[in-house]
């Protein structure tokens, strides 16, 4: 019930500083990035899975809270061993080539490469956040990290298109209308009306390819197939405007019978 007098309300601890159950047997080491997955802490690392969307689904699970004060190995069960995790701001190896981060990434997400190493690019959701990028220097990059940060939604737009019969017996490409400025992150297609002979779906910023991003889709796909596609990392032809021209191209072979549904990928 709420108060009617004041009271003495119990501490928690320090701010910034988290005590946390270890995950079963893996190795944390002192000084690296620790996340917690499902709860429990181990060392940063991008997403583990079988298929892009087991990634996804393990990062969805993850959040990226600071730096491991103290080495600790998980005992036989989770959280047997406990440690202390420091947020705040934290330097870190940046990446290189098309995953390196610059002065103009300040006040952006940072993604997790490995325990000391944060990137440009979330890798269409299959690395976890590292943090805020704070400053970018030759010495690395400063982070802000925390549970907070951890906390905020991801900065993504899905945009969803049709490919009706017709249009994709013909080859007609599906204009679309850019809702946010941003970077295309990823293309998924599921067959809604079974495929008689399959055939590529391609992406076009304005009249443009998107560079390496091709969702090849088998003859005879059953009803519920998916494909899913990234583009090349950090190529130009993924950066986006709001207002511009979006275009969903399915190639001429598609001359059997079908229709497919999709969905665009834009993080900002």
């Amino acid at each position: 019930m709420a108060l009617a007098s004041g009271k003495m309300t119990v501490r928690g601890g320090e701010g910034g500083m988290l005590h946390l159950g270890v995950t079963t047997a893996v190795a944390l080491i002192q000084g690296g990035f620790a996340m917690a997955a499902s709860g429990y802490v181990r060392p940063a690392r991008i997403g583990q899975g079988g298929s892009d969307f087991a990634k996804v689904g393990d990062v969805a699970n993850c959040r990226v809270f600071g730096v491991a004060i103290d080495g600790a190995i998980g005992g036989v069960t989770d959280g047997l061993v406990t440690t202390n995790v420091q947020s705040g701001f934290w330097l870190a190896k940046n990446s290189a080539g098309v995953d390196a981060l610059s002065v103009a990434d300040i006040g952006r997400y940072c993604f997790i490469i490995d325990d000391e190493t944060v990137a440009k690019h979330s890798l269409a959701g299959m690395r976890p956040r590292a943090g805020i990028v704070w400053m970018v220097s030759s010495e690395g990059v400063m982070v802000r990290m925390g549970p907070e940060i951890a906390a905020l939604p991801d900065r993504v737009f899905h945009l969803p298109y049709d490919i009706p019969a017709t249009e994709l017996a013909a080859g007609t490409p599906i204009d679309l209308i850019c809702p946010i400025s941003g970077f295309i992150a990823r293309n998924t297609t599921i067959v809604q009306t079974a495929i008689v002979t399959g055939g590529d779906v391609t992406v076009k910023n304005d009249t443009t390819d998107v560079v390496g991003l091709t969702n090849s889709i088998a003859d005879a796909a059953a009803k519920g197939s998916i494909v899913t596609d990234t583009p090349t990392l950090g190529d130009a032809t993924t950066a986006v405007v709001a207002g511009q021209r979006i275009q969903i191209v399915p190639a001429a072979a598609f001359n059997g019978g079908g229709a497919v549904r999709g969905l665009l990928e834009i993080r900002y």
